[in-house]
């Protein structure tokens, strides 16, 4: 964790710190939405002293899920694999990880009908540089104390959207995954890594990227407050 100091606009000192974060696919839609949302919450901390330069290394793990995951649980603990995959990567070359993050996307099924969902998994830490970065206006320096190792995940799901009967009959009855499904009814390619399903059945107003931005935040809720979430269920 490097970091440096340097002053800001008020003359204050300013640390300026390096913020590793893992992510455990090498889908560059994925990994654009992770940085962000990153970014999204580390520019909008409210003390201002500490600047972040956010490092982010991608890295291909397994779900251990199915290719296609149906339901929230199968779903969120792809997503939980992801992140833990990310983390112990990122540890053994880097020998440090903030952050690590798992994205995984899903399906519900409602009767006949099958929903496009996703699931975010945040693992982060306790320690200062974590909590700092983004801490809540109710904080008052009492977590510099807390274990610096101490692991808290952090979830957050999409928005769900129908899928049209054409792909649900390739999944159901072709056994294809939904990228596969979609690049076949849509006549594109690989289309997983750019707007995905969400982008073009609305027309590209949410590509791919957008969808996963607001999930991400909601699950880094936990650090954006962590006297609300992190050090109140660590005092018990």
């Amino acid at each position: 964790m490097a970091k440096t100091l340097g002053m800001a606009d008020n003359g204050r000192a300013t640390t300026i710190s390096t913020i590793f974060v893992a992510v455990g696919t090498k889908n560059p839609c994925k990994i654009n939405a992770v940085r962000r949302a990153f970014e999204d919450a580390i520019v909008s901390t409210e003390s201002k002293l500490l600047s972040a330069q956010l490092i982010i290394h991608a890295y291909s793990v397994p779900s251990g899920v199915s290719d296609q995951p149906l339901g929230d649980e199968e779903t969120k603990l792809g997503a939980k694999n992801r992140a833990a995959g990310a983390y112990q990567c990122c540890l053994e070359e880097h020998g440090e990880c903030h952050f690590a993050v798992g994205l995984e996307g899903g399906i519900e099924v409602f009767g006949d009908a099958m929903w496009c969902t996703a699931w975010m998994a945040i693992l982060g830490g306790t320690n200062e540089l974590c909590t700092t970065c983004m801490k809540s206006p109710l904080s008052n320096g009492s977590h510099t104390n807390m274990l610096e190792h101490s692991s808290i995940w952090g979830f957050g799901k999409t928005g769900s959207f129908p899928l049209p009967s054409q792909i649900v009959d390739l999944i159901q009855n072709r056994g294809m995954e939904l990228g596969d499904a979609d690049d076949q009814v849509f006549s594109r390619v690989n289309s997983k890594q750019g707007s995905g399903t969400v982008g073009i059945l609305t027309n590209n107003m949410i590509d791919r990227s957008d969808y996963y931005v607001h999930a991400l935040k909601l699950a880094l809720i936990p650090w954006i407050w962590p006297d609300l979430y992190i050090f109140h269920q660590m005092r018990g």
